[in-house]
């Protein structure tokens, strides 16, 4: 029985000692000098391009395959310290500044960061930044009204630390370490102001997409147009025009950047990929991935005399008869029986079946809305003619008699073709009409 013993203890020690054997040589070809040299060596060289030029980086951030990219500043500096600034609805929420309601909200705090090694260079912001990692907060998202919605131990599931991937001309090619998704961050002059960057792309946000605006188009180099919208949501629902929507509508999640916009990931329509484009100087959006891909919206005069939206003349910014009409106009109401224009309005009536233009005048409590019809033919791409009927209805009649002004713009609008520009060729929400006969007489209308 002892022999057996024996024999048996010499086995253990021999499979243990082939088992240390194997795990030393196998720890001596994965973590060899060269390999650490070379990892300590990219750790210092992504710290000193991090660093470089002033430090200053535009990040752009998705934390989930669901939902729309946000836009962050950060200024690295040698000290370990990093300084990061954003202005999103999520801000608002965590810092108050924009109250509770999901308002977009500035915010900027100092906190660490490091390249760390791992199976490559890691990007980890390794202290806590509450404008940064609210996305990786496993807490309930604050904005959820819904009791069944509840994200309490995974949040927005946003990353805080990120694989570097590679670097050129500028650009930091990165990926998140836990969930995967790609980004990128891009060098930014160390000179720029963070909150008034952070202003500007909230700005190109807004000539991009407006919820009263109901589509642009996705314009293939093949002559295809898809049809995009909900866009001021940036989670894009999309189809090819001509195809039922219901059926064949897909989704993408955008990130609105200082320059343009961008899909998370490539995205193939038709046979082309296309990712992302920059802004035009006319407004529109060019693919920079093939130069060729364009988004546009429709023609302004067409979205003037869209039957579905209501424009308000804005009393305030007129230029030549018109600025005289309106001034005229608001002496002829006080002295008629003390009212005041609140707003003249341009829309369109379904029960009439014709546009109409309605002059809302109040007096104390009570509103007077003298109403004029009108047809509006499209002459052009940007020009537009209005047509208004001999009378309006009986207020707009008894209003004309006693305030010729009213009757002079309505006959000012009517005998002229006006030329048509827009504050954005993609969310033209402000409208300015010019006589195309007289550039000093012009009205301007807002959604």
């Amino acid at each position: 029985m002892k022999k057996y013993i024996n024999i048996f203890l010499l086995a253990i020690v021999a499979v243990a000692s082939l088992s240390l054997s194997s795990c030393k040589n196998e720890t001596d070809v994965i973590f060899d000098e060269d390999a650490v040299a070379r990892l300590d060596a990219a750790k210092a060289e992504y710290t000193n391009i991090l660093t470089d030029k002033g430090g200053k980086w535009q990040m752009e951030y998705f934390a989930n395959s669901d939902e729309q990219g946000y836009i962050y500043l950060m200024t690295f500096r040698n000290d370990g310290s990093v300084t990061i600034s954003g202005m999103n609805k999520w801000i608002s929420y965590v810092s108050g500044s924009g109250g509770t309601t999901g308002t977009n909200a500035y915010g900027s705090a100092t906190s660490l960061w490091e390249v760390i090694a791992d199976n490559g260079p890691v990007l980890s912001f390794n202290s806590f930044n509450k404008y940064f990692h609210l996305f990786a907060d496993p807490e309930d998202i604050p904005s959820s009204s819904e009791e069944d919605d509840d994200e309490t131990g995974y949040g927005h599931e946003g990353d805080y630390e990120f694989d570097i991937m590679k670097y050129s001309n500028d650009t930091l090619y990165i990926t998140g370490k836990k969930h995967g998704i790609d980004m990128i961050m891009t060098r930014v002059d160390a000179n720029y102001d963070d909150e008034v960057y952070m202003n500007e792309v909230i700005a190109m946000a807004d000539s991009f997409f407006n919820a009263k605006i109901p589509y642009v188009y996705i314009n293939l180099p093949n002559g295809v147009r898809y049809i995009v919208k909900n866009g001021a949501t940036s989670i894009l629902s999309m189809y090819k025009e001509g195809e039922d929507e219901i059926s064949t509508k897909e989704s993408y999640n955008i990130i609105i950047t200082h320059d343009g916009l961008s899909f998370m990931t490539p995205i193939t329509l038709d046979g082309y990929v296309i990712q992302n484009f920059n802004r035009q100087a006319d407004g529109s959006l060019l693919c920079r991935d093939d130069q060729q891909t364009t988004m546009t919206a429709d023609e302004l005069s067409t979205v003037f005399t869209n039957q579905t939206l209501a424009w308000r003349l804005d009393v305030s910014n007129a230029g030549g008869v018109f600025a005289n009409y309106l001034t005229n106009l608001a002496q002829e109401l006080k002295d008629y029986n003390k009212s005041n224009l609140s707003y003249a309005q341009l829309s369109y009536d379904n029960n009439l079946e014709t546009f109409i233009l309605t002059f809302f005048v109040k007096k104390g409590s009570n509103t007077f809305k003298p109403t004029f019809y009108l047809t509006m033919d499209k002459v052009g791409e940007t020009q537009v003619k209005m047509n208004f009927a001999a009378e309006g209805d009986k207020a707009a009649q008894t209003y004309s008699d006693r305030c010729p002004s009213m009757k002079a713009i309505i006959d000012e609008l009517g005998s002229h073709t006006f030329n048509m520009s827009a504050n954005s060729l993609l969310a033209p929400v402000n409208m300015k009409l010019t006589q195309s006969d007289n550039s000093a007489n012009y009205t301007v209308w807002n959604l």
